[in-house]
């Protein structure tokens, strides 16, 4: 077996990262009601596959989606590649219907998002952490300080 690459953040802003994650999948979510909804359309069976009974405006789209959250992804998340299919192969080989495919890459984005939160940061995101761990310290005065710090200390990932 394969060992899988640790999965690591490499966006400082770990929330941004997050949240475009969640806008994302969000997309995936619409996409897959617009895509249940597909009507098929006409194809010529001597020279094209049943995959473009899902029209090929569908299929412009799915990959503009597709080509989307590979880019985000690659630019944010290192270690993604246990999401299967971003290669033509797997769950997104050309010759599947819309429908199959989307629920895969649905099934996928769930994997990612229930990893994120154990996903190594880089040490940017610590330093920014620090430095408005410090601001708060400082304008909330000691006592709160103290009482900021610990809960800090108990939950680094907090909003603290």
């Amino acid at each position: 077996m394969k060992q899988i690459a640790p999965l690591v953040l490499t966006n400082p802003n770990r929330d941004w990262v997050l949240k475009e994650l969640e806008k994302l999948y969000l997309e995936w979510t619409a996409w897959s009601l617009v895509v249940a909804q597909i009507v098929d359309q006409p194809y010529d069976k001597q020279r094209q596959t049943e995959v473009f009974a899902d029209g090929e405006d569908k299929m412009k789209m799915h990959a503009i989606l597709q080509a989307k959250t590979l880019t985000f992804l690659n630019n944010n998340i290192e270690g993604h590649g246990f999401i299967e299919g971003f290669d033509g192969h797997g769950c997104d080989r050309t010759d599947l219907r819309l429908h199959h495919r989307v629920k895969h890459r649905l099934h996928n984005l769930d994997l990612l998002r229930a990893s994120l939160p154990y996903a190594k940061v880089p040490d940017s995101y610590w330093k920014q952490r620090a430095k408005m761990l410090v601001d708060k310290i400082v304008e909330k005065g000691p006592e709160a300080g103290a009482k900021l710090l610990e809960n800090a200390l108990k939950n680094p990932l907090g909003d603290s």
